[in-house]
Formats: structure tokens, C-alpha cells, sequence
């Protein structure tokens, strides 16, 4: 993802939400559907601490997790104001930031460059947005689709499942009774952005970028099929083939 188009992605989906969450009337104590336990504050609160966390990691090109220290919220600042104060601190890190600079991240490839945090940042603000839009009953809006794929992609590496697209082994995912095959793989299909496929062989931890059969295959639009994979609700909009069972239980394993 092009660092700009990532960072102005991170700023519109947190604006929406802190819209929402600073409009007149606004409930801060609605509940969450899509976080059971969660209300509209607990997602502000959440975002606020992501957004310093990231912030410090960046800003600072730490090589290691800061664990617990990073600046704490101020007793006087409300959730709104020090989610708004660390978006624009982790905005300008994002920005500022070299490509060249090794930074720790909690991916596969560790140190690595900042277009691990902008991307990763432009995804979780945009679920996040999402579930505060349930909460305060608004329209969940959309998101772009090749972003969406693009999240799809990027939580199976964050779940550290092993890109193996450009490899012999991405031949051999195709279900039960392929050729070398440990029974359990589920096929996702993007249906609006051209080759946004992935085929997964849960056992191994391994995904293929490829068509392939496979236990399970999920279908629907990009943003959709983020929407199942991060656990979100997805209005009737994915459809399931083979075993339904198995796709859902290997959605439990990602799903954040």
C-alpha cells in the first residue's frame, strides 16, 4: 500500500469515528455488537492506546516492543481528545519517517520498514470505524475494495501464516484427497478485485495466492470478506461452499 493513500486512510476512518463519537447526543456507553463487552468508549480508548503505542514504536524506530513504556493518558483528557492527540503524533511519525528505517514490528519479518505501521494502521482503523458504526446505528460505510483484499491479506500475515505463493508447495493446497494434502484448507475469493484469492492449508500455516480447491471456499466482495475474516457481521453478503464448519472454525483462529 502507497504511504500516502495509507495515511490518509488512517485519518479519514479515524475522523469518522471520532465524529461519531463527539457528535451532539452521542452515547459513549452504546453497546458494541461486533465487541461483545465493548461499548463506543472502550472503542476510543482501544484506538487511543493502538494509536500511542504505534506512535511511540515509530517515532522512537524502537527494535524491540516498548512493553509499557509509553506516555500514559492524563487524568484532565478525555478518551476523544487523547485518541485525537495520539492520531496526530502517530500521523506525523507515519509521514516523517524514512523508508529505509528498520522498525520492530509483531509480523513475520521483524525489524522491517514503516510501511508495516501504515498499513497496519490504515486496517485497524478501518474495522474500528466499522464497529462504532453499529454501535451508534448508523450505516456501516464502505471501503475501497482493493483496501479491503488488502486486509484480508494482510491479517493472514499478522496471524503468521507463511506466503507461499511464489513456491512449490502453493501447488499442492487442494483439499481432500489432493496430492500430499493434510485434510483442512479453506479458499477465500475477493469477487471485485481481479486475483484477490488466497488458499489456505490450516495445518501447515501456509498460504497460496492462487484458485485452488480446497475444504471450504468463502466467497463475496472484498469488504465483505475482511468484514467475516476480522469477525464482523457481513449482512448476508458471504457465501460458504463445502465445509461450513471447517471455514468457520478456521475464522476462529484469525478473527480479532
Amino acid at each position: 500500500m502507497e504511504r500516502d493513500r495509507a495515511v490518509a486512510i488512517v485519518e479519514r476512518e479515524a475522523g469518522r469515528l471520532l465524529a461519531l463519537a463527539t457528535a451532539p447526543g452521542a452515547d459513549l456507553a452504546a453497546p458494541v455488537p461486533s465487541c461483545p463487552g465493548w461499548d463506543l468508549e472502550d472503542v476510543v480508548i482501544h484506538l487511543g492506546r493502538v494509536y500511542n503505542w504505534a506512535g511511540t514504536i515509530v517515532a522512537d524506530g524502537l527494535l524491540a516492543s516498548p512493553g509499557g513504556a509509553i506516555p500514559q493518558r492524563p487524568e484532565t483528557m478525555s478518551p476523544t481528545d487523547w485518541m485525537a492527540d495520539r492520531l496526530a503524533r502517530l500521523v506525523g511519525a507515519l509521514r516523517e519517517t524514512p523508508n529505509d528505517v528498520s522498525i520492530w514490528n509483531f509480523g513475520l519479518e521483524s525489524p522491517a520498514g514503516v510501511a508495516f505501521w501504515y498499513r497496519r494502521q490504515a486496517h485497524e482503523t478501518a474495522v474500528h470505524r466499522m464497529d462504532a458504526e453499529l454501535a451508534a446505528g448508523v450505516a456501516v460505510a464502505p471501503l475501497e475494495a482493493d483496501i479491503a483484499a488488502d486486509m484480508v491479506s494482510e491479517l493472514l500475515a499478522i496471524s503468521h501464516i507463511a506466503d507461499v505463493t511464489d513456491t512449490a508447495a502453493s501447488q499442492s493446497v487442494s483439499g481432500p484427497g489432493g496430492a500430499g494434502v493434510p485434510a483442512g484448507s479453506v479458499h477465500l475469493h475477493a469477487s471485485d478485485v481481479d486475483g484477490a484469492e488466497w488458499t489456505i492449508d490450516v495445518a501447515a500455516r501456509t498460504v497460496s495466492r492462487r484458485h485452488a480447491k480446497a475444504d471450504a471456499a468463502v466467497r463475496g466482495s472484498a469488504w465483505a470478506l475482511a468484514r467475516w475474516c476480522w469477525g464482523r457481521p457481513t449482512d448476508g453478503e458471504i457465501e460458504i461452499f463445502g465445509d461450513e464448519a471447517a471455514a468457520e472454525a478456521w475464522r476462529g483462529t484469525v478473527a480479532r
